[in-house]
């Protein structure tokens, strides 16, 4: 089985969480760049924030290339300063697509500014490596 942990990251807070789900699934966070290369990946956990109520817009434009041959299931994780997570956008984009995506993600706050300062908490931490443990068994 190949997975594959990609994500984007602005002020830091998805890459920390990118960290702790890679070390969880035993491979390496990538960000996300347009030389990444996607064959043959059982699960991809996806990483991406929440910016004036969308998902970044690297995401969605890698998104929008992914093919269903490239990618078998899309796990989604992230950090927003509010209460939206990528999940919804994700699955549209991915459904278009025939990519299935799991109805389970990792989400914690993520600091921004003066909000939730020390997002992502240490304790957020260990709980996104083991979310990721627990993916790969299901």
């Amino acid at each position: 089985m190949t997975n594959k942990v990609l994500y984007v990251s602005k002020g830091g807070n998805t890459e920390k969480l990118a960290r702790a789900i890679a070390k969880g699934a035993n491979v390496k966070a990538e960000a996300i760049t347009p030389d990444i290369k996607l064959e043959n990946i059982d699960t991809l956990f996806l990483g991406g924030s929440i910016y004036a109520g969308k998902v970044d817009g690297k995401v969605s434009d890698f998104l929008k290339q992914m093919t269903a041959d490239q990618v078998k299931r899309v796990v989604v994780f992230g950090t927003a300063a509010g209460k939206k997570t990528a999940l919804a956008e994700v699955k549209t984009l991915c459904e278009e697509k025939n990519i299935k995506v799991c109805d389970e993600e990792f989400f914690c706050k993520g600091s921004f500014l003066f909000i939730n300062l020390g997002c992502p908490s240490r304790d957020s931490l260990k709980q996104a490596e083991i979310f990721a443990a627990n993916m790969l068994k299901r």
